[in-house]
């Protein structure tokens, strides 16, 4: 899977904070939503994604993100910026941009770190080592700073080994597209929401099993160094609006991991949908950004939303 975070080296529980508060959208990101640095300003080519669904008196707006960003790339497109504009409500997935060290010590040592006293490396088989110690040496890093993931379980040590892979590609997470438009709704004086808490974001990656744990881990150092193109793809196909392919190439990442997907993407998608459906209830224009790989495939939020009666129109 792609797990893909701006992340650290020295890890400490202090540290390891800091890196997440800057980083955490766990969905779009632990699937592979963050994508390689693209060198264009400008590029006629760019068309994120889009939906509106409205009945008499509201309309929602769905725009598909990444979460990590080249802050020289032009995204806001005028059909983006027209919807935003338009909404006097702002969601994303989780307040990512309020987190705290307060709020987010407790929740990490919660999920994030390793409470069995022994680190999580021993346990690998030889090729999963190499594999690891591969991952390692192609961020010049050398094996023995493995030690310094001791203190953590699987899941976030890929995290942050595929965070540090983006700030060598350039990429940086205070120009991820979520939290641009939440600065900028915020100076707009929008109404602000959230459909989870980052509580709720963090307890499915710490409900996983061992096993579970491990086999995402293995899954990320074999993508990390054997599929390197695979970020450059998902970049392209999110900037030119091909959500299915996007989709196509992203679910492939969970091959074998049926419940992780379920847990990540569609119990997820079905929430929201309820929710989604509650904010119809209401009137208004609300502009709704959630990671772009949850807009395509079988059991997208649109195919949800359109179980529950809705019509949703890509613009």
């Amino acid at each position: 899977m792609g797990t893909n975070f701006m992340g650290i080296i020295h890890v400490t529980k202090t540290a390891t904070t800091a890196f997440f508060r800057s980083s955490l959208h766990v969905t779009g990101l632990i699937i592979g939503l963050s994508f390689a640095a693209q060198s264009a300003f400008a590029d006629s080519k760019i068309n994120p994604a889009i939906w509106k669904l409205s009945d008499e008196d509201s309309v929602v707006w769905l725009f598909g993100t990444v979460h990590v960003q080249n802050e020289n790339l032009q995204w806001r497109t005028p059909k983006i910026k027209q919807a935003f504009d338009s909404a006097d409500r702002f969601y994303i997935e989780a307040p990512i941009g309020d987190a705290t060290p307060e709020t987010m010590v407790p929740l990490l040592q919660k999920h994030a770190f390793n409470k069995s006293g022994t680190p999580f490396y021993e346990q690998l088989s030889p090729p999963e080592r190499e594999n690891f110690v591969r991952a390692l040496n192609s961020l010049g890093i050398p094996e023995t700073a493995m030690q310094n993931f001791a203190e953590l379980r699987p899941w976030f040590t890929a995290v942050t080994l595929a965070g540090i892979q983006m700030q060598t590609k350039g990429l940086n997470p205070e120009s991820g597209v979520d939290k641009a438009l939440w600065q900028d709704a915020k100076a707009a004086g929008k109404e602000l929401g959230y459909l989870e808490t980052l509580e709720q974001q963090l307890r499915i990656f710490g409900d996983m099993t061992p096993e579970e744990d491990m086999a995402m881990f293995n899954s990320s150092m074999e993508e990390m160094v054997e599929d390197t193109d695979m970020l450059d793809q998902l970049f392209t196909y999110w900037k030119t609006g091909q959500i299915e392919k996007l989709a196509t190439l992203m679910n492939a990442s969970f091959d074998g991991q049926d419940r992780i997907k379920t847990a990540l993407l569609d119990d997820r998608n079905a929430d929201w949908a309820e929710q989604i459906e509650d904010i119809m209830r209401g009137s208004g224009t609300v502009f709704i950004a959630v990671g772009a790989g949850h807009l395509g495939g079988d059991q997208s939020l649109q195919w949800y939303l359109e179980r529950l009666g809705y019509e949703v129109v890509r613009q």
